[in-house]
């Protein structure tokens, strides 16, 4: 996998732990993402620089043909010990020196279960999310006996029983509440206070007990619109059995100007509602397939298809058997990787064309031109020669140092793909000139453009950026030593096995 889409998969996951655990999300998410990048030169499909690097190196070599020789791509796992040491020396410099310059900072991805925008837009009628502990002297009775939304203007979102050991993440009017139990309210801040001095209920400052069932990327709060040729014109949410059918909680619904909290279950709807209502993203969508609501925004999280997990790993099954037991070139293994996950309905179609980097995909035809012209003019050829008379007595580890440092620089302004194009028909002249292999030298420049650790330009650090917290000034602090770590850890394992 990328190591963007590495990234990408993990960061939910970090998130969680930060959250239960009670480290600051900006202690974790650095070295998630910073690892990820290392772990992506572990084969040549860990990053985009790789997986066009043999094509690059083949159009030069076939302009140049060194020595008569037939171009031999570099193989999958060709990287593979400079990655391993490079995540090595990455896991070790957050361990005893990273973690100490990392920020104490919380990052904008919060827990809970209504939404910023929401927040904003019924706050002040619904008020937020909050788990309450019912104490040791209350009487138990059933959720439609506390009556909590007539009397509180009170969702109750879940309940936890027998120590934590039953959960109901959708209760309804007969669930009992009982000494010990837990249970998730959405209400104000003021409701919140007369339920404690009236039940006794004592709220906690953090999700502990649904810690897991509150994630952002599990469940949230949807707005949902009826529409005017809606089937649901003219039924109450009794009819629809949200809680019952889809375990999904409904919390207000606004009409016009009002918003409507209390006696949910018998109120019609009409053209135009708007339903505030809470569940997981799953069952939001079932839901949505299952009738014509209108959602207001695209449902967060991932849709899991467990079923067509033999079928994943038989794609990439036949990805790695193709790209080391044949010829075919990397991006037609892949090809015929996609095609399996296609047909097999792993992924549909649309969702391949939404995975696939369109902004690159433009960004490499477009540059990969602008190399081969480099070529035809000579400018490849000049560059060198100026490069080779700045640097007299220019050795093949002196040349991959240069190249690393140019590329490492270069990198942080331009795209790593754009820098990975433009440079590696550079590095095999320059290696050419002096008698070093073309092949590595290409290969120095693919891997030193993600040395970037000190900018949030690479896609890797853009993508935690919000998430962590972090400031430009963050990545500086801790990148700047990683990146020296880089350069000496992928020096010395040229030197070793290169």
């Amino acid at each position: 996998m990328s190591n963007v889409g590495a990234v990408a998969l993990m960061l939910p996951a970090a998130l969680k732990v930060s959250r239960q655990s009670g480290i600051p999300a900006s202690k974790i998410v650095m070295p998630m993402g910073f690892c990820a990048n290392m772990g992506g030169n572990l084969t040549l499909v860990g990053s985009t620089p790789l997986i066009i690097l043999n094509d690059v190196m083949a159009k030069w070599w076939a302009a140049n043909t060194p020595s008569g020789e037939t171009f031999v791509p570099l193989g999958l796992f060709s990287i593979t010990p400079i990655g391993i040491a490079l995540l090595a020396g990455t896991l070790v410099y957050f361990l005893l020196i990273g973690s100490r310059l990392l920020p104490v900072r919380e990052g904008k991805e919060k827990g809970g279960v209504v939404s910023a925008r929401l927040l904003d837009l019924y706050g002040d009628e619904l008020g937020k999310g909050t788990e309450c502990v019912v104490p040791d002297d209350f009487t138990e009775q059933t959720l439609g006996q506390l009556d909590l939304r007539s009397k509180y203007k009170a969702s109750a979102l879940a309940v936890a029983s027998n120590k934590d050991q039953t959960k109901i993440t959708a209760p309804v009017s007969t669930t009992p509440v009982g000494p010990g139990d837990v249970v998730v309210l959405v209400c104000r801040s003021d409701t919140l206070e007369r339920i404690v001095q009236d039940l006794g209920w004592q709220p906690r400052d953090t999700f502990k007990t649904f810690a897991a069932e509150s994630a952002p990327e599990k469940v949230g709060v949807v707005e949902a619109i009826v529409s005017s040729r809606s089937s649901l014109n003219g039924h109450s949410m009794k009819n629809l059995r949200l809680r019952r059918s889809y375990s999904i909680n409904p919390l207000a619904i606004m009409r016009g100007s009002k918003i409507y909290v209390q006696k949910l279950l018998d109120l019609p709807l009409k053209p135009g509602d708007a339903l505030l209502l809470h569940g997981e993203w799953d069952s939001f969508r079932t839901l949505q397939d299952k009738t014509d609501l209108i959602y207001t925004e695209n449902l967060r999280g991932e849709e899991i298809r467990e079923g067509k997990a033999s079928l994943a790993l038989a794609a990439l099954a036949a990805f790695l058997i193709l790209a080391l037991g044949t010829n075919l070139a990397l991006s037609v293994a892949g090809l015929v990787s996609l095609l399996i996950l296609v047909l097999g309905r792993v992924l549909h179609i649309d969702e391949v064309y939404k995975a696939v980097e369109w902004k690159t995909i433009f960004l490499v035809a477009g540059l990969i031109p602008l190399g081969v012209a480099f070529e035809k003019t000579g400018a490849a050829d000049y560059i060198a020669l100026n490069v080779l008379q700045q640097l007299d007595g220019l050795t093949t580890m002196l040349l991959y140092l240069v190249l690393a440092v140019l590329t490492s620089f270069f990198a942080m302004f331009v795209s790593n793909v754009g820098t990975t194009v433009l440079l590696v028909p550079l590095a095999m002249n320059l290696a050419h000139q002096i008698g070093a292999d073309p092949k590595i030298a290409g290969m120095v420049v693919a891997i030193a453009s993600i040395n970037t650790f000190i900018l949030p330009t690479h896609q890797v650090n853009a993508l935690i950026m919000q998430p962590g917290g972090y400031k430009t000034s963050d990545y500086m602090r801790v990148g700047s030593g990683l990146m020296v770590l880089f350069l000496l850890i992928f020096m010395s394992m040229l030197y070793l096995f290169y």
